[in-house]
């Protein structure tokens, strides 16, 4: 999620207690994934270390297309200086990062060069597919899965309006053939939709877009189905179809989708999700989702727990954010949904996550 534009929509026990809804039917073996992935999106990649010391396998971080590719086919990262290193790039300070920490790296397609429109909907689907197959190719096995851009629900993210899922679907399509041609074992994840956009401001409500997308044969171009899933202010195990304006379990709504189109073998990803930390602060439309400290970290594991037990078609989650707080002002509500401090000492959620995972109540 981006946290800078449209307005979105108590206590519980550490061990989750809420039932299975009849859209989480196909889980009821609640074998622990042991391939689960814990992800987690930084801004520094010298926070890297943390992250994995923290718990999580692996890490998102941002790789603008438009620096790593700035006139076509000029791919920065498969260029040597006159020593005959790699040529200094973001694509390769990440995978490098990631590979120096026994971290796998979620790769978001993000930021298009302006060669190729600066914008998604005015992408070439060859122009993609071109860029993930070296990106994927030149990773060598780093990449666990490919996220082909993001809330493509929303003009802001898709670029115009009206939002188009068919259009998208043609753009998804290239990707998957990039990625697949370079590495048939990566993941080609969809982009997740912003979730209960009400369909404000131009944007296309969440479900609406999903079965759009399946309607333009978009179910047919990835691996696992890219959602969201931010908590709000709402203990995870709260009902979707009663939960306003948004809570954990959304993901359901998501999967219900998949099983009404016949795709209950494809599997999901959280690549986003998170909880605001209490803050003095004000924080305009996003106060009403501010926690107390122990209740975000038990809300958090709770959570996490819930995706990597419960919902066996997940392959992972990923928390927004691991170390914003030390790059953000704290004015804006980012570094709230921070796992550290800005003086990356750890908050309650880091810690309690950590111990989560260390004493295997947060498994795989």
């Amino acid at each position: 999620m981006r946290w800078a534009r449209l307005t979105i929509c108590g206590l519980a026990a550490l061990v989750w207690v809420g039932a299975a809804s009849p859209a989480a039917a196909d889980t009821a073996n609640t074998t622990p994934t042991s391939s689960f992935a814990y992800g987690t999106i930084l801004t520094s990649l010298d926070d890297a270390r943390l992250a994995h010391d923290g718990g999580f396998n692996l890490m998102s971080a941002y790789v603008a297309w438009r620096s790593v590719e700035p006139a076509r086919g000029q791919y920065i990262f498969e260029q040597h200086d006159h020593w005959g290193q790699t040529s200094a790039n973001d694509l390769t300070n990440v995978i490098n990062a990631a590979r120096s920490n026994n971290l796998r790296v979620g790769l978001r397609l993000d930021a298009p060069p302006d060669w190729a429109g600066s914008a998604v909907y005015k992408l070439d689907p060859a122009d993609v597919e071109d860029y993930v197959y070296h990106a994927v190719r030149y990773a060598g096995g780093t990449i666990a899965y490919v996220e082909v851009f993001n809330e493509m629900n929303l003009p802001l993210e898709w670029g115009t309006s009206p939002v188009d899922p068919a259009a998208y679907a043609r753009i998804l399509a290239g990707a998957y053939r990039g990625a697949h041609r370079a590495d048939p074992n990566v993941v080609v994840v969809s982009a997740a939709p912003s979730q209960r956009t009400g369909g404000l401001g131009g944007t296309m409500e969440d479900v609406d877009w999903l079965n759009g997308l399946y309607d333009a044969g978009g179910g047919a171009y990835f691996d696992a189905l890219g959602v969201h899933a931010y908590i709000g202010n709402q203990d995870p195990s709260v009902d979707p179809t009663a939960c306003t304006p948004m809570c954990f379990r959304d993901l359901e709504l998501y999967r219900s989708v998949m099983l009404q189109r016949g795709d209950s073998a494809k599997r999901g990803m959280i690549t986003e999700f998170g909880a605001l930390e209490q803050t003095p602060i004000d924080l305009g439309q996003y106060s009403w989702m501010e926690l107390p400290s122990d209740v975000r970290a038990n809300y958090l594991v709770q959570a996490l727990h819930l995706a990597s037990t419960q919902y066996t078609w997940l392959m992972g989650a990923t928390v927004f954010n691991l170390d914003y707080a030390s790059y953000l002002p704290n004015t804006s509500e980012r570094p709230w949904f921070s796992l550290l401090n800005p003086d990356k000492s750890p908050r309650l959620a880091y810690t309690m996550i950590q111990q989560a995972r260390a004493n295997g109540y947060l498994p795989g």
